[in-house]
């Protein structure tokens, strides 16, 4: 992880935090609704992501997503279109 994101992640600390292990979606921090974790863990087992991170900040349009890199960017946009349907 780079210099910036690291200072980046300090001086703005994400609203939540999303662990990928096994193929399950675990929150590590903040507040989410067990439906979008159920979400995401369909996501995650459906399209072979056994282990990752999902970061939510805010931002003026709704919560903007960051991702590990181990991500691919197709699976990327199936967690932000499940976050759409939640209105996180």
């Amino acid at each position: 992880m780079s210099f910036l994101k690291i200072l980046f992640r300090k001086l703005f600390p994400p609203l939540f935090t999303i662990r990928i292990k096994s193929g399950k979606a675990f929150l590590e921090n903040g507040k989410l609704t067990s439906a979008f974790l159920g979400d995401c863990t369909d996501i995650a087992r459906r399209n072979g992501i056994s282990s990752g991170w999902i970061w939510g900040y805010s931002s003026p349009g709704g919560a903007r997503m960051e991702f590990s890199s181990g991500i691919k960017k197709v699976d990327r946009q199936r967690f932000r279109n499940a976050a759409g349907v939640h209105r996180l």
